[in-house]
């Protein structure tokens, strides 16, 4: 009777296990390869298109952050705030997060018009059609975070935060033969906007979170909004570097220390993200 019982109690611990652990990430995933920084890695940009009254945007908004607490640096978090779903409305979601940039993609891509919450990871396509549903998110992440890179990326930032004047110098540096020309985009997004966000998910918090926190937000375009073409129109060869620099002025409303710059190269034609690659503006 005694052994029986022993049995039941440890049955009944993994059934409980099982429950609490349903919200994670459920493989296929891996670790990444390669050491964070050394170049050797294709690093991933994961853009979350979501929207404050869009109610299942929290969940897919937790999906990314499991991700990123997997994968760390080798992958690179943005949120998007474009379409319906992010205009402002009566109270309390007045706050307005949309950006010319985040607009413009969202309507090229067709993405808020496919329904939110989805996710473009690395601008990769599957016939024809560049954004996933949350629960993709892991396994595409997953098929492209150990492929080789084929350039790497540094961002020097000289940020005066009395004068709110950055500076910045982007240097790409192409680590194998590339086909076609490239371009390059840089960005800066904000981190930790608190504000509320309805929500559909009674593990997250009630239906309207009045002080959600808003993560690595897109706040604006550094060099347009489709960047600009770095290069030759044919491609780069093996060991070529290119340097770019900018200066921008930073919103006094942004919380400063809470801001990021993102930088990536994708290919002109068909828009797939070669490299990306994220500093912070004080560190």
């Amino acid at each position: 009777m005694i052994m029986k019982l022993r049995l039941f109690g440890i049955l009944m611990v993994f059934v409980a296990l099982g429950m609490f652990s349903c919200d994670k990430i459920e493989p296929p995933y891996k670790q990444s390869g390669g050491e964070v920084g050394d170049g050797t890695t294709r690093k991933v940009l994961l853009e979350d298109y979501t929207g404050h009254t869009c109610v299942n945007c929290p969940s897919a908004a937790k999906v990314a952050l499991e991700l990123k607490e997997i994968y760390g640096e080798n992958i690179i978090l943005m949120g998007v705030h474009a379409g319906f779903f992010a205009m402002p409305q009566v109270s309390p979601f007045l706050m307005d997060l949309r950006t010319e940039a985040g607009e413009t993609w969202d309507t090229f891509f067709g993405i808020s018009l496919a329904g939110n919450p989805k996710g473009m990871i690395n601008r990769t396509s599957t016939g024809g059609i560049y954004y996933y549903n949350k629960g993709e998110w892991s396994s595409k992440v997953a098929s492209i975070i150990e492929d080789k890179a084929k350039a790497k990326l540094a961002i020097d930032v000289a940020y005066n935060n009395t004068s709110r004047k950055l500076e910045l110098k982007v240097t790409a540096e192409f680590l194998k033969t590339l086909s076609g020309a490239a371009k390059l985009q840089v960005l800066i997004l904000e981190d930790s906007i608190v504000g509320a966000q309805r929500n559909n998910d009674v593990n997250i918090g009630p239906p309207v979170i009045e002080d959600y926190v808003h993560r690595h937000v897109l706040r604006g375009d550094i060099n347009g909004s489709w960047g600009e073409q770095i290069g030759s129109n044919s491609g780069e060869t093996v060991g070529s570097v290119i340097e770019k620099t900018y200066s921008y002025d930073v919103n006094p409303e942004w919380v400063d220390k809470h801001c990021s710059i993102i930088a990536y190269l994708y290919y002109a034609a068909g828009y797939e993200i070669i490299q990306v690659e994220e500093a912070h503006l004080i560190p």
